[in-house]
């Protein structure tokens, strides 16, 4: 077993000025600090599927320094655990984040792809092996992650006594493994993510079962139950034909009206990473139906006959391709 294997610690230091020789950092700071960490411990190990128990150790001399230790059976695991919260820590943004689909590009598939990687590494390599470009694009569109490390800048970005922080992995007797990676105070700010909105959500085939309708000009909001929770919700209708032809033509909506839309589902995440949805669109209404009536609308009709061209466009690329 290689050296870098045996790392099974991880320094953490905060740096406070050069005037100040006291080693104290404030209580709520330092707990918020060490809760915010714990958090991105624990969605790493979710995301990677690892089995890694942490403790910390007394604090030493030097500013203020904390020591975790990691335990588990497969020091690759150790490894790539630490590994992971070195770089969460420790890569400076380009810029300012927001929770943008910019920022979180990766799909499901391709993260549950990276992370089938990561774990085939993890039996067949040597640690010092394992793609840290995986790992990095699994950590970027974690948004709980990305909140969590946010939030951990941001206590720190308000408390001036810290000036830098370093993060170090450390041997059983702790012998530095690496070179300690600084973040200094100037950087702080680009970790804290500018909003806590999340990419929106469309789903394409939504169906709503219309409870209260809004037959009046105004932005208020309709109710209606979204098929795919089962739940009632509130949401706004922004079909604009859709809405001038129900005013106009004083549509009637009796109990059991649904319609068949392409729905918004705007989404953000909360102070302690939980993403929720905080409101409903319409943007298209496609089918309106009751009992066995069902009525396409015109704008319906011309995004049946887009998708239906779309479908067409690339059956004649992948006839072309396998024709090639």
């Amino acid at each position: 077993m290689k050296e870098q294997s045996q790392a099974n610690k991880l320094e953490l230091h905060y740096y406070f000025d050069d005037s100040d020789d006291s080693h104290t950092m404030n209580a709520f700071v330092r707990n918020r600090c060490e809760f915010e960490l714990l958090q991105i411990y624990t969605e790493l190990q979710k995301e990677l599927e690892l089995d890694v128990r942490v403790e910390t150790e007394a604090f030493e001399e030097g500013g203020l320094t904390e020591l975790w230790t990691f335990l588990a059976e497969n020091s690759v695991q150790i490894t790539l655990l630490l590994t992971g919260l070195s770089q969460v820590l420790s890569r400076v943004p380009i810029r300012k984040t927001k929770l943008e689909k910019k920022d979180l590009k990766l799909s499901t598939e391709e993260r549950k792809l990276n992370i089938k990687v990561l774990k085939k590494e993890i039996k067949e390599k040597e640690p010092e092996q394992i793609t840290i470009q995986n790992l990095n694009l699994i950590i970027d569109s974690n948004p709980k992650i990305l909140k969590h490390l946010s939030n951990y800048y941001k206590q720190l970005y308000n408390y001036p006594k810290v000036k830098k922080i370093s993060t170090t992995k450390l041997s059983k007797n702790k012998e530095k493994i690496e070179d300690p990676k600084f973040i200094s105070r100037t950087d702080f700010d680009k970790f804290v993510i500018e909003s806590n909105e999340l990419e929106s959500e469309i789903d394409e085939n939504a169906t709503i079962e219309i409870i209260s309708p809004v037959l009046k000009k105004g932005k208020y909001k309709w109710k209606g139950i979204y098929g795919k929770i089962g739940e009632a919700v509130d949401f706004y209708m922004k079909d604009k034909i859709f809405k001038k032809s129900i005013i106009a033509e004083g549509v009637e909506f009796k109990n059991g009206t649904f319609i068949d839309c392409i729905l918004e589902k705007n989404r953000k995440i909360n102070e302690v990473g939980e993403i929720y949805t905080s409101s409903y669109s319409v943007l298209t209404v496609l089918k309106k139906h009751y009992e066995n009536i069902v009525e396409e609308t015109p704008q319906g009709k011309k995004y049946r006959k887009e998708k239906e061209a779309e479908k067409q466009q690339l059956k004649l690329f992948d006839n072309k391709d396998k024709k090639e």
